[in-house]
């Protein structure tokens, strides 16, 4: 290499931006970074420590704003897209997470467009485990290629999956789309959030941790990686060791403060579904390439634990951590927030309700532990969604009838007669079953998942959606039946997304916490 790369990272003050910037400055032999924050009072802190290097720069501004992002993006090599507004903040605040994350992605996307060596920049967008939505016990194990159904309420799932959409089909030569799963340390925001009531107990998700995210990301900018990585999406995720159900996860956190999880939480609190997770089949697929896993869950666990134990040598905060009293009292007043399962009966929110328990009987027939409420670990014999397509075939013997065998099994047609025979990446035009005809990728509707645009804006409406959508019916049918049926009207989507405004600090008049808006 002759020269230093120049690296553009977004988020670099959030837990998986800072594990990067660490891992890009070790490596200042070759890698050279862009870095660009808000400015707020906590980025400045955080940054500080950094700002004596010399392979260091730091932009203070907003990704929303196109003129700050194009000058960042000019003397970029690689673009590390990681800053995005996350839940719960995201779900408070629905149009700013869409500006936020599809603005800024759009914003990327449109920079790059504009310089001479547009080709030779690569961007790496961190997509999400969301995308996916739901998918419990029996279609716990996932792969890229299955049907994107974000959970109802989610809005920043909505935001991701709208970007993702717009980084695949943007033109660019040089592209990859991580989709991140659960990322430990877990935020301490989320804790204190009614979302953590959202997940059920038994629900499913493959872990990572964010150091290991962080070396994900640098590596990917070292000349070893093969160019045959690029121009796809990948699920990361922390392998077989990493595959813990809801519960098994809380024990694992929880046990260095040696309280009872059943003196602290009442099942009968906790969502039937509608809350992200899987176990991926595909998942060691993006370690083979870039080589980023090296932490074991056991000594993650063992140190984690072990720093729990020295804070409870403290006498008062011994007692505090001690108290499963004190536990209960702080989740049984989070549960009563918006958003809560206790808010949502109490206020009868219907499509909460019908979005997390299908119906008030449902929610009400939920067991308490003494009695019988049952845990379970689901099976870890891997299983296969169907693509509708054969796809024993090499990529580059797809040809226009798999794409029409494709279509169909999603409820449409393919409506492109030439189709150049292993050609993902040239848009062809599709109808969906509702007759919305849409141009998209091979490519987007084959191996990531996608499908019609229209749909996917307008509403939840995932049952009606699986009656004419066999591929999608996989997804919703063991879990749902035809007996939680509901549709959703979503309140933003990236039609309506301001992607070049100055940051606002007020939001349906309540002042927003800007350093919750990096990941």
């Amino acid at each position: 290499m002759d020269r230093q790369k120049t690296i553009f990272l977004t988020g670099a003050t959030g837990t998986m931006g800072q594990e990067t910037l660490k891992e890009l400055l070790k490596r200042s032999d070759r890698f050279r970074v862009i870095v660009l924050a808000l400015g707020t009072k906590s980025d400045r802190k955080i940054l500080s420590e950094y700002e004596e290097n010399k392979n260091l720069k730091i932009v203070w501004g907003d990704l929303k704003n196109s003129q700050i992002v194009e000058a960042c993006v000019k003397d970029a090599d690689y673009i590390l897209h990681v800053g995005a507004l996350v839940s719960p903040m995201a779900d408070e605040n629905p149009h700013e997470c869409m500006r936020v994350n599809y603005g800024s992605t759009v914003n990327i996307i449109n920079s790059i467009k504009k310089q001479t060596n547009m080709d030779k920049i690569a961007l790496v967008y961190i997509g999400s485990v969301a995308e996916a939505g739901c998918r419990m016990a029996p279609v716990h194990w996932g792969r890229c290629g299955d049907p994107i159904k974000v959970s109802m309420f989610d809005y920043y799932g909505v935001s991701k999956v709208a970007s993702e959409r717009a980084v695949i089909e943007s033109g660019l030569k040089k592209w990859v789309c991580l989709r991140q799963t659960g990322m430990l340390p877990i935020n301490k925001k989320g804790m204190r959030d009614p979302i953590i009531f959202h997940q059920n107990l038994n629900n499913v998700m493959e872990w990572i941790t964010a150091e290991e995210s962080g070396r994900l990301l640098a590596n990917v900018c070292e000349d070893w990686i093969p160019e045959s990585f690029w121009g796809k999406i990948y699920n990361v995720g922390g392998g077989k060791r990493w595959r813990f159900t809801n519960i098994e996860l809380m024990q694992k956190v929880m046990s260095g403060m040696e309280v009872d999880i059943k003196k602290i939480f009442d099942p009968r609190d906790f969502a039937l579904f509608n809350f992200h997770g899987q176990w991926y089949t595909d998942s060691d697929k993006l370690n083979d390439i870039t080589k980023f896993r090296f932490i074991d869950p056991d000594y993650y666990f063992e140190k984690a634990n072990k720093k729990f134990k020295a804070i409870k040598a403290i006498p008062l905060l011994n007692l505090l951590l001690s108290n499963e009293k004190v536990f209960s009292k702080i989740f049984d007043s989070v549960k009563k927030k918006k958003r809560g399962p206790v808010w949502m009966i109490k206020k009868r929110e219907e499509d909460w309700i019908r979005a997390f328990f299908g119906t008030i009987n449902k929610k009400n027939n939920i067991k308490s532990w003494e009695e019988g409420y049952k845990i379970h670990r689901p099976s870890d014999v891997q299983s296969y969604l169907d693509h509708g397509y054969d796809e024993t075939k090499p990529v580059d013997e797809l040809t226009s009838e798999d794409m029409k065998q494709a279509a169909v099994f999603r409820g449409g047609e393919c409506l492109s007669e030439r189709i150049i025979k292993g050609d993902m990446y040239t848009p062809v035009k599709w109808k969906c079953h509702y007759d919305h005809e849409f141009m998209a990728t091979p490519y987007l509707i084959l191996k990531a998942g996608h499908w019609c645009p229209k749909c996917e804006r307008e509403a939840w409406n995932h049952a009606e959606i699986a009656k004419h959508n066999p591929f999608f019916a996989q997804v919703w049918n063991p879990i749902h039946g035809s007996e939680d049926s509901v549709y959703i009207k979503k309140i933003v989507n990236e039609e309506i997304s301001t992607c070049d405004r100055r940051y606002y600090y007020l939001y349906d008049n309540k002042k927003i916490n800007i350093d919750s808006i990096i990941l």
